[in-house]
């Protein structure tokens, strides 16, 4: 019981001071996510004196499919650098058993919670930009949606139909409406990144983990494709901004997305102990 009070207690302050840092400044300093891998895995191996060794091959274990899991949204720039290895760190902390169990398939439901949570949490995060910055974002989101005019009408017309084929069969009626109604979330989730989560920076206020949306050209000649910008690319391009090649590129900015994390993990734990009260 000590050991998973004190998990948890220091999980969730490290949690909240990296969902402070990434709100404030959007970016979480690696400190805080090899402290919480190191804290977490410290720990299993403190207490697997009492508590038996399988604690920290269980930690093991999740910091390796935490790591395949944070590769995959890494690479396929779903996720910036600090919020792949605060995954990687919460595997350290859930751990995966190796004797199947419910416990076995904790850090899964943390991993469900997290994206379910965020994809809530981002919607509203953009519903607040679009309403602070009403007359920008109206704007941009009519003429998007005269970019998809045929695609818009099409739907349109799609929908009236189901509605009409589903019109005596109520319960089913509000589905009529999902053909249109995901192309008008389409279009506001495109209008907001291109509102506000694109923009050029100086190449001297580049970060690892930054999401390059534009191609590097210098000279005529594509230096770099569109990616999500690791260390060795810092390295070259600023080595062309010393050269006066290159001064600023366009990058992608995400939501502040770590607080995410810690609202998912509060409702892990708020699951955990729920499950353990009634005993499954």
């Amino acid at each position: 019981m000590l050991f998973e009070i004190l998990l948890i207690v220091i999980t969730l302050i490290i949690l909240a001071v990296s969902s402070y840092t990434d709100l404030k400044t959007r970016e979480v300093p690696d400190i805080l996510s090899y402290s919480l891998i190191f804290i977490a895995l410290g720990l299993r191996i403190l207490f697997s004196f009492i508590l038996g060794k399988e604690i920290i091959l269980s930690g093991l274990l999740g910091i390796f499919i935490g790591f395949l899991i944070a590769a995959a949204f890494y690479y396929s720039h779903q996720w910036g650098g600090a919020d792949s290895k605060l995954l990687i760190a919460m595997g350290a902390v859930i751990g995966i058993p190796l004797a199947l169990s419910i416990e076995t398939l904790y850090f899964f439901i943390f991993l469900l919670s997290l994206l379910f949570i965020g994809a809530f949490y981002g919607l509203i995060w953009m519903g607040y930009l679009a309403i602070k910055n009403k007359d920008k974002f109206w704007k941009k989101y009519k003429l998007n949606i005269q970019d998809y005019g045929r695609m818009h009408i099409g739907l349109l017309i799609v929908t009236i139909f189901l509605i009409v084929i589903m019109f005596k069969v109520k319960t089913l009626l509000f589905l009529s409406i999902f053909p249109i109604l995901l192309f008008y979330v389409f279009v506001f989730v495109s209008t907001i990144e291109q509102s506000f989560f694109t923009k050029w920076i100086p190449v001297g206020k580049l970060t690892e983990g930054d999401w390059l949306i534009k191609d590097v050209i210098v000279q005529g000649k594509t230096v770099m494709k569109k990616k999500t910008i690791e260390l060795e690319d810092l390295t070259k391009l600023r080595k062309l901004y010393n050269e006066h090649k290159l001064t600023e590129i366009k990058i992608r900015e995400g939501i502040p997305f770590i607080p995410s994390f810690l609202l998912a993990y509060i409702a892990f734990v708020i699951f955990v102990y729920f499950s353990n009260c009634l005993g499954f």
